[in-house]
């Protein structure tokens, strides 16, 4: 069974590029990483704790000592912390993502186990959906990392049509991630990646690159492709 990362830039259609790989191509399962995060803040979590130990019982929403298990953080007052300041958003990240990989990480033995007892997929991969993995230690249980890309113009046209957003917000969703993550950005110019994508595509980080500004059909056809393509894996496994 391979592992197969997928991240990419907000608008670029990553979560549709999962979806169709496992749904008219054949993968056993998608794993949406960003989702299972949300697990992370669970009242009585330990990483809710170790949270509440580095920010402060004011980011809670009830502060009550003696009811630590059904204490929840106020994602408002958290986000309106680390959304300001970066250092407190690389300690956040620090805290979220071991736990975030050790759910991964459960997932993955439940999926594969149910897979042993189910009939056989034509590409036997896992997909592994999350926003961040270029900026995680998570690479060692990858056996490929891909990138998804959209040109900024397709990128607002889909969150002005998908989530409702105005043009002036969408830019300046792509335009924030885009100052955190350049890893993500893509000009206009449909052959054109970022300098540091390229070091990572030269590190073997980054084992493809799916460009995503045409139909959906053009999306399955590059996709199988890609899926086909030995170089778009690593050469040895991983985990």
């Amino acid at each position: 069974m391979k592992i197969l990362g997928v991240c990419g830039g907000i608008g670029s259609g990553k979560s549709t590029a999962c979806q169709l790989m496992v749904d008219k191509l054949g993968c056993v399962a998608r794993i949406d990483a960003d989702k299972l995060a949300h697990c992370v803040y669970e009242p009585g979590s330990q990483s809710l704790q170790e949270i509440v130990a580095e920010f402060g019982n004011d980011i809670l929403l009830s502060c009550d000592p003696s009811n630590d298990l059904k204490a929840e953080i106020d994602r408002q007052k958290l986000g309106a912390i680390v959304f300001s300041d970066p250092n407190a958003m690389s300690t956040l990240e620090k805290i979220v993502w071991p736990h975030v990989r050790t759910k991964i990480e459960e997932r993955i033995h439940e999926i594969t186990t149910e897979y042993q007892s189910a009939s056989a997929s034509e590409n036997e991969i896992i997909i592994v959906e999350a926003a961040l993995l270029l900026e995680t230690d998570w690479h060692d249980m990858l056996d490929g990392l891909w990138v998804v890309q959209a040109s900024p113009s397709v990128a607002v046209e889909r969150l002005m049509e998908n989530r409702g957003l105005t043009e002036e917000d969408a830019l300046v969703r792509i335009c924030a991630q885009q100052k955190r993550r350049s890893l993500l950005s893509k000009s206009e110019d449909s052959d054109s990646i970022s300098d540091e994508l390229r070091d990572e595509i030269e590190n073997g980080i980054v084992t493809a690159v799916v460009t995503n500004d045409g139909t959906l059909e053009d999306l399955q056809k590059t996709l199988e492709k890609t899926l086909y393509d030995d170089a778009a894996f690593k050469k040895t496994r991983c985990i």
